[in-house]
């Protein structure tokens, strides 16, 4: 990721993160939504990590303000009060189980990867599997309500 190219791909590509991110943390703020609000942090904010890691290594901070700028326009852009319709898809019912279970599968990695680390490859693979594939159900039911279905 050290030439210009690859660097607009890879920030281009998780741009519509920060996008989501930002959109519902907008929401969240404006509707009194905590876990909008903590969503669009995970979502939105966790792939702030590549900016940073790249303005640590390579000096180079662009990227990172390129990051910051998507997630603060779109967050603004959904919390003001002229733009609900967008806001309105972030509170809605399934959304509460979509996030719901986005939060379950993020758990069930990061448990599966601190079982890796200390040596229970097998346990992780069952737990991580088992609780990710919950959460993935949860997801796929937020999907199913917010199609109406």
């Amino acid at each position: 990721m050290y030439n210009t190219l690859d660097t607009t791909i890879i920030f281009a590509v998780i741009s519509p993160f920060h996008m989501l991110g930002g959109a519902a943390l907008g929401a969240g703020l404006r509707g009194r939504r905590w876990l909008a609000v903590v969503w669009g942090l995970l979502v939105g904010a966790g792939p702030l990590y590549f900016g940073i890691e790249r303005g640590i290594k390579l000096d180079s901070w662009l990227p990172l303000a390129w990051q910051i700028t998507v997630l603060a326009a779109c967050a603004l852009a959904v919390g003001l009060p002229a733009s609900s319709r967008p806001r309105e898809l972030f509170l809605r019912r399934g959304m509460t189980s979509l996030m719901l279970g986005t939060f379950i599968m993020a758990a069930a990695a990061t448990l599966a990867a601190w079982l890796v680390r200390e040596g229970a490859e097998i346990a992780s693979q069952i737990i991580g599997g088992i609780g990710f594939l919950f959460g993935a159900m949860w997801f796929g039911a937020g999907i199913k309500q917010l199609r109406g279905k």
